[in-house]
């Protein structure tokens, strides 16, 4: 999980930076559990809070080329992976401690990353931006 999680991400950036032309924007995917806690998650959480600290640290290094670089904490994503590995109860448990009512969706997540990515979000740099429903703001099981 360390070598998929952080190794590759760091690997993948230093190789990409010589093809980056200086004010390019990199977008790192960390997740939630850098924000809340998940039992049974202690090395996945400890990854993307590493890629997160990462990323606040080349937005400091990269400065001078004019490089941002900022990460999006995705939630709970219905994806082809999360439906494989995900029961129906245990999605409809998920669900049940979103304050948006749902599980998210690729598109929530990539109109987060084109922002990040675009020049509207010229100022934003080092920072991660949570997309999740509202998980991380909500007590587990306190919604209802």
């Amino acid at each position: 999980m360390v070598g998929t999680n952080f190794k590759g991400v760091y690997f993948t950036v230093q190789k990409v930076l010589p093809l980056l032309a200086d004010g390019a924007a990199i977008v790192i995917n960390a997740s939630w559990t850098l924000h809340r806690g998940l039992a049974g998650a202690s090395v996945y959480a400890a990854t993307k809070a590493a890629v997160h600290n990462l990323s606040r640290t080349l937005a400091v290094e990269l400065a001078p080329r004019g490089i941002r670089v900022n990460s999006v904490s995705p939630g709970y994503i219905g994806t082809p992976m999360f439906d494989a590995n995900v029961s129906p109860e245990a999605a409809a448990a998920v669900v049940a401690d979103v304050p948006a009512g749902r599980i998210g969706t690729s598109e929530d997540v990539a109109g987060v990353v084109a922002f990040l990515a675009s020049a509207e979000a010229a100022y934003v740099n080092g920072q991660d931006v949570v997309v999740d429903g509202g998980l991380v703001a909500a007590a587990p099981g306190r919604l209802g």
